[in-house]
């Protein structure tokens, strides 16, 4: 059964975090690895680099143990070529890089006419130049006459940044997934009806969300988040900040000195309250509703990531700002209410979840995003996107290629041992022959002579005999290899004209080859077009027509290397002498 598979990949403050996902056609998700890594100097940029490097390697290891690097024989790895259901790596990008703006009042369009028309319309919007910006939109809203949407934007240096630390662990991003996307996508699976607030609290910044129905409605994202506290701690008690991380997992939320870092966490909070419900009520005025469409309804604020942990924070919120508060776990949210089957078969991977499952909110949306139908909200440079789908054509086209070799030279390869199995018949045959008299050398005789008739006999050329001469030329495939053939007319050997195309490396092993049709002794009158030249993934490959004839003297060789002619033994040629006598 085909399956889906998604791994998403979350690059924070502090640690980076991955999980995978798959999904096999009518069965529900399944979480089959989750692993957590934590950066030594997050400054170091190289190190960085590296602990995410070591975070994708934990991805290694036999079917059925989350790993995606499994062997398989060449068939199945020609055929995953060919499978639109492959790995898919989809990367998280902080809110604190992403900009939103609602595009109100544009025309009504098609979904084709639209993307042209938000293209236009971004040009004016957008909060820095079109040329540094990557932009998508998303929450479509349509009348008969109007058009409304969600445009999301960042630098095209905020992206490249994340993608180049993935590069250097030669990791291809398929998706790229704003964190508030994400983390809207996981309260849509865990059943978040009830307008909710959610906060993931990092170790320097702290993304905030308002949901409704499962819909993102208003995201920010502010500088405040573990670390700040942990700093505190250090110059409030004075000690390092190894144990003022240590010391934070103890000390109240409401109780001094955390209790300063709590005021002021409550601020932003109520802050970002305050612009959530403004811009939830102007948007349901705009679409008609009535203005108490949140007092009406009990809302909830949820809590989740490392910064949460803070003991009694939740209940120091929900004392302060009047609102149901609860830590939230988002993993086992979305395992009880979507029924996301979780299979952590290795003891590491069971210990990640149990440790680290309030921090997977981004990373698991990242993931949910990724597997679903329509295409995933992303900000991956259309440039990478165009190279990852021109890298997987090739790969289908080399897949090909090697298919066709393969079945070409299972044919030759039959073709030789058949002609070898006649050859060894023939000997046992001439063996048996040797013990009998006279007459049997008259019978060798007369043998011969129909052997000789039969090499005089015209030989039918097949397009076998021409691939297997062309064969002999091509031993190297590295530095030339032929994507098309051709051939017309072979049924008259004098007039079959043969056309092939090359693809090289270099423009002297073109030359080097077309030297080698002209001393072949089977082509003549070789005609090479027009080189020219294409890049593919930074390299210069030539590519060249090539036309040619067969020489008077082709059957004929063709049909020696087909029905060789077995040579004489030394008692078959005193016999033959015998006779003469």
């Amino acid at each position: 059964m085909s399956k889906n598979r998604v791994v998403a990949i979350d690059i924070g403050t502090n640690t980076a975090k991955i999980v995978q996902l798959e999904q096999s056609f009518s069965a529900p998700v399944q979480l089959t690895h989750a692993s957590v890594v934590t950066y030594p100097d997050k400054g170091d940029r190289l190190r960085v680099s590296e602990s995410v490097k070591h975070l994708w390697e934990t991805l290694g290891g036999a079917p059925g143990e989350g790993g995606i690097r499994w062997r398989r024989s060449p068939i199945a790895a020609i055929g995953t070529l060919f499978n639109r259901n492959k790995t898919e790596v989809a990367l998280a990008l902080p809110r604190s890089l992403v900009n939103t703006k609602r595009l109100s009042n544009l025309p009504a369009a098609t979904d084709e006419q639209l993307a042209s028309i938000v293209a236009i319309a971004a040009e004016t919007e957008l909060p820095f130049r079109v040329e540094e910006a990557i932009f998508t939109y998303h929450d479509v809203q349509q009348t008969a006459e109007t058009s409304s949407v969600e445009l999301i934007s960042t630098r095209r240096t905020s992206v490249s940044n994340y993608l180049d630390i993935l590069e250097q662990s030669g990791v291809s991003v398929s998706a790229v997934t704003p964190s508030m996307i994400a983390i809207a996508e996981v309260a849509a699976s865990s059943g978040c009806t009830k307008p909710t607030f959610i906060v993931d609290i990092g170790a320097e910044q702290a993304d905030f969300c308002f949901v409704v129905d499962g819909k993102l409605q208003f995201s920010r994202s502010f500088r405040f988040g573990g670390d700040h506290l942990s700093e505190h701690l250090r110059r409030t008690l004075n000690i390092d900040i190894e144990t003022a991380v240590a010391e934070k997992q103890h000390i109240s939320a409401s109780e001094m000195p955390a209790y300063t870092w709590t005021t002021q966490f409550i601020g932003e909070l109520r802050r970002s309250i305050t612009a959530a419900t403004t811009h939830y009520r102007t948007e349901v005025n705009t679409d008609g509703y009535q203005d108490t469409a949140l007092s009406e309804t009990e809302t909830e604020l949820y809590l989740c990531g490392g910064g949460a942990r803070l003991p009694d924070l939740a209940a120091t919120c929900e004392t302060e700002l009047n609102i149901s508060t609860r830590l939230w776990n988002p993993l086992r949210a979305v395992q009880e209410h979507a029924g996301i089957d979780i299979h952590p078969v290795r003891p590491e991977v069971e210990a990640t979840l149990d440790a680290w499952g309030d921090t997977l909110a981004v990373a698991l949306g990242v993931g949910i995003n990724a597997l679903k139908s329509t295409p995933p909200i992303s900000l991956l440079p259309k440039e990478t996107v165009e190279t990852l789908t021109q890298t997987t054509r090739q790969r289908q086209l080399f897949a090909a290629a090697g298919l066709g070799i393969l079945i070409i030279g299972g044919l030759l390869f039959g073709g030789y041992m058949l002609q070898r199995s006649q050859q060894y018949r023939n000997e046992a045959v001439e063996a048996q022959l040797a013990y009998y008299a006279q007459p049997m050398s008259a019978a060798k005789g007369q043998l011969g002579k129909e052997l000789a008739l039969t090499d005089m006999l015209a030989h039918h050329i097949s397009p076998l005999d021409i691939l297997h001469a062309l064969s002999e030329m091509f031993r190297d495939r590295t530095q030339v290899a032929w994507t098309n053939f051709n051939i017309t007319n072979l049924h008259e050997p004098t007039t079959a004209r043969i056309t092939f195309n090359l693809e090289s490396a270099s423009h002297n092993a073109i030359n080097t080859l077309l030297s080698a049709l002209d001393r072949s002794g089977v082509f003549t009158n070789v005609r090479p077009g027009e080189v020219t030249t294409i890049s593919q993934e930074r390299k210069q490959i030539f590519q060249v027509q090539v036309r040619c004839n067969l020489t008077a003297s082709a059957v004929k060789t063709f049909a020696k290397k087909r029905y060789p002619f077995p040579e004489p033994s030394i008692d078959a040629a005193a016999n033959t002498e015998s006779l003469k006598k």
